[in-house]
This record gives C-alpha cells, structure tokens and sequence, in this order.
C-alpha cells in the first residue's frame, strides 16, 4: 500500500499576449490576458510525489472543484485508482467534474514513479511513436500571425515539407461556412495531397444549413474529418449531418460523462469519439471511453496536447492522430504555460522525421516541472493534510 497523506493545490497566472507582427514580435499596440491555472502534487506516506500542471482544457472554475474533492484522496491508496474514479464520477455528478482530471492523472504519475514504469506501460502499451497532426492557433484571435487565407496555405505547406502527416485548422471564427470553406480550401492547397486535413469551427456555425454547406466542401477535398462544426450536441441534427456528408464526423468535446458520449454514437450522432485527460475524469476516463468506442468499432482521439494524452494514445489501438497544438508559424505555442524544467515541448519541433511525437521517457508522466519558476507567477498554496 501507498497511502495519500498530503495533496497540494498550486494556482497561478498565465499571461498570453494578443497582437503579433509577421516576425512573431508583439505589436506595440498588443493587449494580454492573464488568466489562473493550477497544478496538484500529490505524496504519500513512503515519500513519492505525484504531480501534474493544467495546460489546456481545464478552466479556472475547475479550481473550486479540486479543493472540494483533494481532501477525500487524504488516506486513501495510490492504487486504488478506479473506486477513486467512482467516488468522483458519482459523488460530483451534479457538477462537470473538471477538476478531477488533474487529481487522477497524478495518481497516475506517482503509481508509475512507485513502478518504475511510465504511465503508457502501466496502462499496457500499443505503440511508442505517436503520429501527429498540426492543430493550428484561431486565426484572428490575435495570438499569432495566422490571419490571411496566404498564411494558413503557407502553413499547411510547411508541415507537410516537414513530414507531419496531419494539418487540422481553426479558422478565423466569423461564424460563416463560407469563411471556414475559404480557410479550409486553401490549406488543401498548401497541403497539396501531402498530408491529411481536417477542419474545427469549434461549433460557430449556428445552423443545420451552414453546417452541411461546409460538410459537402469537407467531401470535396476529401478531409480526414470534421469536428464540431455546430452549435449544440443534438443528436437529430448530427445524424442529418453523418447521413448527407462522407467526411467523418468527429464530436463530444463539449460532452461531459462516459455515458453520454457513448450515447450519442450509439445514437448515431457522430463516427468518432472525443476525449481530454483533463475534461473527462483524467487518465482513467479517457482509457474507459477508449474501450467503449473500441467495443463500438470506432475510433477515439485524444483533445489537446501534453504528457497525459501522449501516455494515453500509446496506450491506444483504435486511434489515429495525437494533437499537436495549437500551433502558429511564427509564435510557436502562445498557449502553453512555461511549466516544465526539461526539455518536453508541444511545438513544430516535437515531430520527428517521422512525423511523430515520443513518449516522454522516464517513470510516471515522465516530465520535470519548473515548480520554482511557478512559485513566481504569483502562486498561491493550498494544503490538504
């Protein structure tokens, strides 16, 4: 037995900054926007530390529900991760549960430290190469220089020079099908056949009719898939959309619970699954709803990038692609907060001539975090004994 005899919750601020000129140097007229992320450390009775930083997915209102459940972790396990999973998946059903993510996937990193073994080996590895997709910054958000049809062909060129087999957009976010068409063509141009194209208006378009405009364009350039492209999670609509577009359709990002993501496949409502470490329960939710789409003959992909979901895709047969995000030509990754103290990186350079992404090496999630350079981003600590 490992017991948990303290969880530290550390809040602290990410600032990112709006308005780049072509080089990648902020505008003399930029704006930025500090915002609180968090990260947990967990230790038990024999001295090991489990730990793991929030990058993506996980907003800040996930901090209330992390300090309302880190002190029931107090006395319990390491291992004993599935009723843990339970306690949090019924005891805050009332709640989105976001904030449980970071809490399992630490005691994921610490049961791997006790190991010796990183977490893709605890969870049974299926490979150890990831094979990656570009997933490109909003253009017109102002974090980067991705704004002009030009610059996402020249994009979508770069990668596919560079072997990254993969190259997903995120439009301008006006909310037309015909701006994400006029996005989306251009960038199979620029990916010229090379490499596989996907597009996300992270559901901007707000009707049934601009959705299937921009699903017949998906068939015309033959995309991998297309994901979220309306509002809402209906199941009538998505089956509508399934039925009068080729592309496969790829959503529940925004849906939060196992059985409501399985629901809507099995309701027709969508070809592929979606699941993030840090939305759905943590490393052990996404492994449930990887098994529950691979029972359905389906595929799962894994949302956003980082050391969590690389470990859960190696762990993964029903897959296709890691998310290599979200990335502009010039700032590389402006989201991404400066937590770690090794050389772990989710930008262009992560692929390798393969274009894939490894698995970071070592024992647990297999990264080093700057915890002294957080301390100075105006970090609070919380204690739970």
């Amino acid at each position: 037995m490992s017991i948990v005899s303290e969880v530290e919750l550390i809040e602290f601020d990410h600032t990112v900054v709006h308005g780049y000129d072509r080089m990648g140097e902020p505008l003399s007229a930029a704006t930025s926007r500090t915002t609180r992320r968090f990260g947990v450390r967990i230790r038990t009775d024999e001295g090991a530390v489990g730990e793991y930083v929030v990058l993506w997915s996980a907003p800040p209102y996930a901090i209330g529900q992390v300090k309302a459940m880190a002190a029931s972790l107090v006395g319990r396990d390491v291992h004993d991760r599935e009723a843990i999973w339970d306690s949090f998946n019924g005891g805050f059903a009332k709640t989105d549960r976001i904030g449980a993510g970071a809490l399992d996937i630490a005691l994921w990193d610490v049961a791997g430290k006790l190991a010796g073994l990183g977490v893709s080996q605890l969870l049974g590895r299926f490979r150890d190469r990831l094979p990656a997709y570009v997933s490109t910054v909003g253009g017109g958000h102002g974090l980067g220089t991705l704004a002009t049809a030009d610059s996402y062909r020249d994009f979508a060129d770069e990668c596919a020079r560079r072997g990254v087999p993969g190259f997903k957009i995120h439009g301008r976010s006006a909310g037309t099908a015909q701006d994400e068409i006029e996005i989306f063509g251009v960038t199979a141009e620029g990916s010229a056949g090379r490499s596989d194209i996907m597009t996300d208006p992270g559901k901007s378009l707000p009707t049934l009719a601009a959705a299937l405009k921009l699903g017949r364009f998906c068939d015309e350039v033959g995309a991998f898939w297309w994901e979220d492209p309306m509002r809402g999670d209906a199941p009538l609509a998505h089956r509508i959309l399934r039925e009068r577009v080729r592309t496969p359709l790829l959503i529940t990002e925004f849906v939060r619970g196992l059985e409501l993501r399985t629901a809507l496949a099995l309701d027709g409502a969508t070809d592929f699954l979606r699941a993030d470490p840090e939305l759905d329960l943590g490393i052990t939710g996404v492994m449930k709803t990887a098994h529950a789409a691979e029972a359905l003959g389906l595929d799962l992909e894994v949302h956003a990038a980082g050391p969590a979901q690389r470990h859960c895709m190696a762990a993964i047969r029903n897959t296709n692609y890691y998310e290599l995000g979200l990335l502009d030509p010039t700032t590389g990754n402006p989201l991404l907060p400066n937590v770690f103290a090794d050389t772990y990186t989710d930008d262009l350079s992560a692929a390798g001539p393969d274009g894939c992404v490894g698995i970071p090496p070592g024992p647990g999630l297999g990264v080093t975090y700057a915890w002294d350079r957080i301390a100075t981003l105006n970090a609070d600590h919380t204690t739970f004994h």
